[in-house]
């Protein structure tokens, strides 16, 4: 059952307080997600969305976007960054982007919105999967 105490690192299982509200409504429209406390990771066309407080920066909405390597997937690739760049757009707040290189072979695009506050953050992504569906 969601809420249990131990239950906020597994698959689908909400946490408590604001992040748990959302967890849980994650799972009432019927997302993936993983949740660890208060961070949140949905899966999102092939991709990953994740809502965290970053220190340093603050709340923030961070899409890891796999991008293509191989002419066979390129057509699937596109599919899922137009799903992701369109979900991060809508979120309404500036975009900052980073190419992530590190693993050879899996480039990731990582396209972050920095939110004044967590509930905010949680709020303009929830109307967002919604437009978008999970």
């Amino acid at each position: 059952m969601h809420g249990e105490p131990g239950e906020e690192g597994i698959p689908g299982h909400a946490g408590r307080g604001v992040s748990g509200a959302f967890q849980r409504r994650l799972s009432e429209m019927g997302c993936q997600f993983e949740a660890e406390g208060d961070v949140t990771r949905i899966h999102v066309a092939g991709g990953l969305v994740e809502v965290k407080d970053e220190p340093g920066v603050g709340p923030i909405v961070e899409a890891s976007i796999p991008l293509p390597v191989d002419p066979s997937t390129v057509g699937e690739s596109l599919e899922g960054m137009k799903a992701l760049l369109g979900l991060m757009t809508m979120l309404g707040r500036p975009l900052s982007y980073q190419l992530d290189d590190s693993l050879p072979g899996f480039p990731i695009l990582r396209v972050k919105a920095v939110f004044e506050t967590l509930e905010d953050a949680y709020s303009s992504l929830t109307a967002a999967l919604e437009r978008l569906g999970c």
